[in-house]
Parts: structure tokens; C-alpha cells; sequence
């Protein structure tokens, strides 16, 4: 069983998430899980990458958690914007998907991702993944 101290609690307490994915039942399930993980911030959603960029600019973000393959601006090209972005340059990046191959392994790699997840993961990894991103998983 996986339990957070209350130190972590806080931590996930506050925080305020962009989840990103293309498929809207996948978007309510993440939203729910940090629900239920005790996130109590904002947590908005987005069905693509450029979506995701226009609620950026007006809308502070602790994190993103993205997928990788959306229309009009996938996972990886909304990462790369952030990252020459200098406002958004140092912000937590969770990339998940549901594709697993060498291909997408190697691209992890080039891409530097800060986090990648594979779908599903249990509601702990997500916690453990994001506290550790957040610079927050020395007592995870």
C-alpha cells in the first residue's frame, strides 16, 4: 500500500496541473486520480498541444502530464515550445503514453524527457513520478 507523509500530502495539495491528452475519458481519469491523490490546485485540461499552450499563457502551471500522439500539436512538439520558452524552460514534464516500442524508448532518450510514464500506471507511480519532478521525492 502506498501512503504519503504529510509533508508529500502538501506538497501534492497545492499544486496546479495541465493535463493533456487527446482522448477526453483519459483526461477525466488523470484529473480524478490526482483528485483522489489529494491535489486540491486547479487542474485544467487540454486535447492537444496547442490547446495546451493557450491556456499557458494565461494560466500557471506547477506541471504538465502529456501525451505523446494528438492532432494539431502532439506531446513532444508542446515540450519542445516550453523548453525554448524561457518563462516555461524549467517546468516539470511528464510525458505518458500507451505506445510501447524501441522507437518510442530511444526517442525518451533523444528528447530528454523530464518523465515518462507508460498507460495505465497505478495512481502511486503517478505520485511518486510527479513528487520527483517537483524536486519533492527524497521521503517518497
Amino acid at each position: 500500500m502506498f501512503n504519503l507523509d504529510d509533508f508529500h500530502k502538501e506538497v501534492l495539495r497545492k499544486l496546479d496541473i495541465l493535463v493533456v491528452d487527446d482522448i477526453s475519458a483519459v483526461r477525466n481519469i488523470l484529473a480524478q486520480i490526482l483528485r483522489n491523490l489529494g491535489v486540491e490546485g486547479r487542474i485544467d485540461t487540454a486535447g492537444d498541444g496547442l490547446e495546451a499552450w493557450e491556456k499557458m499563457q494565461t494560466c500557471k502551471y506547477d506541471a504538465v502530464i502529456c501525451d505523446i500522439r494528438m492532432p494539431r500539436m502532439n506531446g513532444l512538439e508542446l515540450k519542445r515550445l516550453l523548453r525554448a520558452t524561457p518563462r516555461f524552460a524549467e517546468m516539470p514534464f511528464l510525458m505518458i503514453t500507451g505506445e510501447v516500442s524501441e522507437a518510442m524508448m530511444a526517442l525518451a532518450v533523444e528528447s530528454e524527457w523530464d518523465g515518462y510514464l507508460l498507460k495505465p500506471f497505478p495512481s502511486a507511480v503517478l505520485a511518486k513520478m510527479l513528487l520527483r519532478l517537483l524536486g519533492q521525492n527524497d521521503k517518497a
